[in-house]
């Protein structure tokens, strides 16, 4: 077995007699050559951002979610969209959410996540048939 750190050094991690990790009999040591960080985003800010404009058919609210909520499934997506409706509560249909709920499973990693509230209501999974933007 051969662990990779974020620097690309690799460890062996077969003992000395040559037995393959995961024996019984493994003894397992770190030094802090051997160790790398690990980053976890967490915070209770989902939302950078939310401004309303206009695109392609109307009106547009372009939401900005946190690195933490993209990437925190759905605990972020229910957080962002409680913090979404609270600053802007005109987004408070079914259809902004089933295309919020769309962007942060299909497209969580998309620049601002739009959300247009003259779209019609068509269900969560028409929505993401429809890539977010059902006509």
């Amino acid at each position: 077995m051969t662990l990779v750190g974020t620097a690309g050094t690799t460890s062996g991690a077969d003992d000395a007699a040559g037995a393959p990790a995961g024996d019984a009999d493994e003894t397992v040591t770190t030094d802090a050559a051997a160790a790398w960080d690990v980053v976890v985003p967490l915070g209770t800010r989902a939302v950078r951002s939310t401004g309303w404009g206009e695109r392609e058919g109307g009106r547009s609210l372009a939401v900005d979610p946190t690195a933490w909520a993209r990437a925190a499934g759905q605990a972020g997506r229910e957080l962002v969209w409680a913090q979404v409706v609270a600053t802007e509560p005109e987004a408070d249909t079914p259809t902004m959410h089933d295309q919020l709920v769309c962007h942060a499973v299909g497209a969580p990693d998309k620049a601002t996540w739009n959300l247009e509230p003259w779209r019609p209501d068509v269900g969560l999974l028409a929505t993401m048939s429809a890539r977010c933007n059902p006509a």
